[in-house]
């Protein structure tokens, strides 16, 4: 074991021996944020070297359909000064691309405010560098973010955040909690859900899951959305309810390969599937959505394909291949093009999104 497991380890086991089984979110909030050890601490957890790999880091193209999007938009809703903030902006390679775009593109009167908003100080470190002839502003709340329309980006980030799970037993619902068996994690059954479940807890061992970080997070992106319009752009890997399959989606990767999240504390990047009817239930009445579509669909109706077709003109056979390597990776079905969801929220008095049919 290394230092990051054996000192997590003790962390957790240290929490449970004084308090008793601990929620699945502090588990999570853990091993993924602790200060000294967690998991994003290391700033080198993304790329074909790390444990996974996001679009962005894939082809330039997609950060270029990203900000076409945003751009048009704002043009057609009569919008000249925008903030742009992306949250947990990794590399900072997506907000590098967009700023990138937009300054071929963007016309006098144009005005585009960048935002980050970044836990991970390593990762911070290597997003000033990549971004150090922008302003660039890194921020801990959205009240730092100043009074202008904001198109908030969330690219693989709600996949991320805690989540807490409830799962049947004998007729009844319990939280899913994580204790110590033989100093060993392992999950137990916390407390009895007296809440009405509407879901029959028949058979035993069905599994739901509670995102309740991302509702929270969502109150405050609304806020922000209703206070100065604006819109949220979610690309991430999910599904919707009613095709929702439930059950435990929590998964452990290290070097882009399944691994325990019992194991390899804080060196194991914990997700789950994003269930995208969460971000519109009690949706403000002012805020409308277009989506869910797989990145794909979003993707082709944005004219990715010309794109490609295009960069590859006048290219060596090799230099071909690496660009179509690079378009399957973003939309075949086996790769991110049907996992991967697009849906945008934004005010009612805004323009609707084009990539959407």
């Amino acid at each position: 074991m290394c230092e990051k497991d054996n000192e997590l380890r003790k962390i957790i086991s240290d929490l449970i021996k004084s308090n008793g089984p601990i929620h699945l979110s502090e588990f999570m909030s853990i091993c993924l944020y602790n200060i000294n050890y967690g998991y994003y601490t290391n700033n080198k957890v993304i790329g074909n070297k790390g444990d996974f790999i996001t679009s962005p880091e894939i082809s330039q193209v997609f950060g270029e359909f990203i900000a076409l999007s945003i751009f048009n938009n704002a043009k057609k809703s009569k919008i000249n000064k925008i903030n742009l903030l992306e949250l947990g902006p990794g590399k900072g390679t997506l907000t590098n691309d967009i700023l990138t775009t937009i300054d071929k593109i963007k016309n006098n009167g144009f005005e585009l405010h960048p935002f980050l908003y970044e836990k991970n100080a390593g990762l911070k470190d290597l997003q000033k560098k990549k971004l150090f002839k922008y302003k660039c502003k890194w921020i801990q709340d959205f009240s730092e973010i100043s009074n202008s329309p904001t198109y908030i980006i969330a690219n693989e980030f709600f996949d991320a955040l805690p989540i807490n799970q409830i799962v049947s037993n004998n007729g009844f619902w319990y939280e899913r909690r994580i204790g110590l068996k033989d100093n060993t994690f392992c999950f137990e059954l916390g407390n009895k859900i007296i809440d009405k479940v509407k879901i029959s807890p028949y058979p035993s061992g069905k599994i739901i899951e509670d995102r309740l970080y991302t509702k929270n997070l969502l109150i405050n992106i609304f806020d922000l959305i209703l206070k100065n319009k604006g819109a949220l752009i979610i690309i991430d890997y999910g599904q919707l309810e009613e095709n929702f399959i439930n059950g435990n989606t929590l998964q452990g990767v290290i070097k882009h390969k399944s691994s325990d999240i019992f194991e390899n504390i804080g060196l194991t990047d914990l997700s789950s599937w994003v269930n995208f009817s969460d971000f519109i239930k009690d949706l403000p009445k002012e805020i409308k959505y277009q989506g869910p579509i797989t990145q794909k669909e979003f993707l082709i109706n944005l004219g990715i394909k010309s794109r490609f077709e295009n960069l590859a003109k006048n290219k060596s056979a090799t230099e071909r291949r690496l660009l179509f390597t690079q378009f399957e990776r973003l939309v075949s079905s086996s790769h991110m093009g049907q996992a991967f969801k697009v849906m945008i929220l934004y005010s009612e008095n805004m323009k609707s999104f084009e990539g959407f049919k």
